[in-house]
């Protein structure tokens, strides 16, 4: 229950101005003098109101915050609650009997982490694949899904890997996909010279996973583009774009801009993965939107 004020000479209180001090008291009013000297005669009813509603507007905001506190538990628990690293036998070409890949392990720490005001993301786990997906849960929703882009890990005997994954459509279509949105997007100068630092910075590279378009690997060399050819001799890529484009007409690529790290590491980093990965997500939330957005 809330005490009552009451209102004594010499005492000091805080009102929406600030603290004051009571210098007299009367009838239905009072003197009141605030720190910096100012002084005013005043109602004590009005001043009893003022600091009644400032309390119930601290406790209001107690609570709130000890609500949101409580959501957040709770969902927590709806995702990620149970994940606690990956295992030795998650690292299979096999799907049989894991987990790792649910809303309850990985797949919901990770959405859990995710941030971004623009898009709001959930897993999915790839159909028959060691793999999992995080996608916008609008876009989703649309008809060319095997063509948007994503996020995603996968596992492979021996590494993991995770990144953003953005695919070619068939080069005889006519529809625009993400693919033609990311292409005018890396078109820009200050975008490929970006995506070249975080490469650097980051460790990642760029592959095509199917090896239709491109069979090697691109990384970035000193503020350039390159891949790997016979003999692990590196050879320059003028444009980033222009080469993508071309292997695109040669077949479905499956790119992917990812990092790639040993099944040991993975295993040790326990829960922190989760972490570690939506953090790179994050840093490449502008390649993601660069291809969301069709219009740019």
């Amino acid at each position: 229950m809330t005490e009552e004020i009451k209102f004594e000479v010499g005492e000091k209180y805080e009102n929406m101005k600030g603290t004051f001090e009571v210098v007299a008291i009367r009838r239905d009013s009072m003197d009141i003098r605030w720190e910096d000297g100012e002084e005013i005669s005043t109602s004590i009813d009005l001043q009893k109101r003022i600091i009644e509603r400032m309390r119930f507007e601290k406790e209001l905001e107690v609570t709130e915050v000890a609500q949101k506190a409580k959501k957040a538990k709770a969902s927590t628990a709806k995702g990620g609650k149970h994940f606690n690293g990956l295992e030795d036998a998650d690292f299979s070409s096999s799907v049989s009997k894991t987990t790792w890949r649910g809303r309850g392990q990985l797949g919901g720490a990770v959405a859990l982490r995710l941030k971004n005001k623009q898009y709001k993301f959930n897993s999915w786990a790839v159909l028959r694949k060691p793999e999992v997906a995080w996608l916008d849960v609008v876009r989703q929703k649309q008809d060319d899904l095997k063509l948007q882009a994503k996020f995603y890990a996968r596992v492979e005997d021996e590494g993991f890997f995770f990144g953003v994954n953005i695919p070619a459509p068939d080069p005889s279509g006519t529809e625009k996909s993400d693919w033609h949105a990311l292409m005018a997007w890396l078109d820009r100068p200050e975008n490929d010279s970006w995506l070249n630092k975080q490469c650097t910075s980051h460790g990642l590279y760029l592959c095509d996973l199917g090896k239709q378009g491109f069979s090697e690997k691109l990384e970035a060399k000193k503020e350039k583009w390159v891949i790997n050819g016979p003999g692990k001799k590196a050879a320059p890529v003028e444009s980033l774009c222009a080469f993508l484009t071309a292997a695109g007409k040669s077949g479905a690529v499956d790119l992917r801009i990812e990092k790639q790290m040993g099944k040991d590491a993975a295993i040790e980093k326990k829960q922190t993965i989760a972490s570690d990965m939506a953090t790179l997500f994050e840093t490449l939330m502008p390649v993601y939107a660069g291809a969301a957005d069709r219009n740019g």
